[in-house]
């Protein structure tokens, strides 16, 4: 990022974004980057013009950002100020917004340094606190938005990861608000035009959609089995609060809905298993495995049609599948520890066993990445 030349450089962090791979649920940081920056710039010109009662007409259409590449590596957008923009809108401040725009970036860089080192505003606007509730919220645990250039108090470049985002947003009011993609089962359907899903991780939740697509998708369809992609509100302690905006709720289709109950169903068989199954010396599988096996495959039930589902001696349950040439193994251990390794079929390639602590988004970042879906 050179802040002479206006031009603002992020960096994605994490598997997901390896080959300058951008996911569409991460393109809304965007503009939540620049409606943040506006808002610091509204404050500075405020400060600057104590005289003023308004800002002036045009002001927020003056602050324009053209994506301009995303750059190899990790995904980075890189996002440039348009000066032509702001002398458009308000002629002859085009030198004045580029300071404003050079100091309100650096208010976003102090800011976010500053929860790092659990030092938090005592309020913000509701206009900052939109903005920072949409920057960031389709981030996973272990990725990162890192702002080029910019430099912290340790003297690294400066971050913005779950922990902080959530951290600063709890601070100054008691919410926050994240993008979840998941799985439910129908509940039940209300003439206000919602929908209740069963949740495994929020419980019943409420779905708004249009009402014409309650009548002729899910009337008469209680008790089927949901895909959602929502934007959720949880407390400091992730406790649920609402469902603030619904992106996309369909029902399984048929097909997919009868692989995943052959899955359950052959998972129920693993637990009836009995000690001694093979050969009097293995272990009945823990429920420990069966119930980490079974939210494995209601977080991917792309491949339920895939997965052979098989005990193992010391009472785990592994699924192998294979993708594209190799031969995979998910194995969930008695404890609900996960491991992940594969061979090349047919080449001398392997995949070393990978330790994971359970189904964390680590782990399914990295089963994402390794079958290529």
């Amino acid at each position: 990022m050179e802040i002479g030349d206006k031009s603002f450089q992020l960096r994605y962090v994490g598997s997901r974004f390896d080959g300058a791979r951008l996911p569409l649920d991460v393109l809304a940081d965007l503009p939540a980057f620049r409606d943040l920056l506006v808002a610091f710039a509204k404050d500075n010109w405020r400060l600057s013009h104590a005289d003023r009662q308004r800002l002036p007409k045009g002001f927020d259409h003056s602050i324009s950002f053209d994506l301009v590449a995303i750059e190899e590596g990790s995904a980075m957008p890189r996002l440039d100020w348009s000066r032509q923009t702001a002398q458009d809108f308000l002629p002859g401040f085009s030198d004045e917004l580029g300071e404003i725009v050079d100091s309100s970036f650096h208010h976003i860089i102090k800011l976010i340094d500053d929860a790092a080192h659990d030092r938090f505003p005592k309020s913000m606007s509701s206009e900052h606190i939109r903005a920072l509730n949409k920057l960031g919220a389709g981030l996973r645990q272990g990725e990162k938005i890192e702002f080029l250039g910019s430099e912290g108090q340790d003297g690294n470049v400066v971050y913005l990861d779950t922990h902080r985002r959530k951290s600063l947003i709890t601070h100054v009011r008691e919410t926050y608000q994240i993008r979840v993609d998941g799985l439910g089962t129908l509940q039940g359907l209300h003439i206000d035009g919602q929908i209740s899903v069963l949740t495994e991780e929020y419980g019943e939740i409420r779905l708004s959609i249009d009402p014409d697509r309650i009548i002729n998708e899910f009337d008469g369809n209680t008790g089927s089995d949901i895909q959602f992609s929502v934007k959720i509100e949880l407390d400091n302690k992730d406790n649920f609060r609402g469902v603030v905006e619904v992106y996309d709720v369909d029902l399984i289709d048929a097909e997919l809905l009868d692989n995943l109950m052959k899955c359950r169903s052959r998972l129920t068989e693993l637990r009836n298993l009995q000690d001694g199954w093979l050969n009097g010396s293995g272990s009945s599988p823990t429920e420990n495995a069966a119930s980490t096996a079974e939210r494995f495959i209601r977080k991917r039930p792309a491949y339920s049609r895939e997965f052979g589902i098989f005990p193992t001696p010391a009472g785990g349950i592994v699924l192998e599948l294979e993708v594209d040439g190799w031969d995979y193994s998910v194995e969930f251990s008695s404890e609900g520890s996960v491991e992940m390794y594969g061979i090349e079929v047919g080449g001398p390639e392997e995949l070393e066993p990978q330790y994971f602590e359970g189904i964390n988004p680590e782990f399914l970042n990295f089963f994402d990445r390794r079958v290529g879906r």
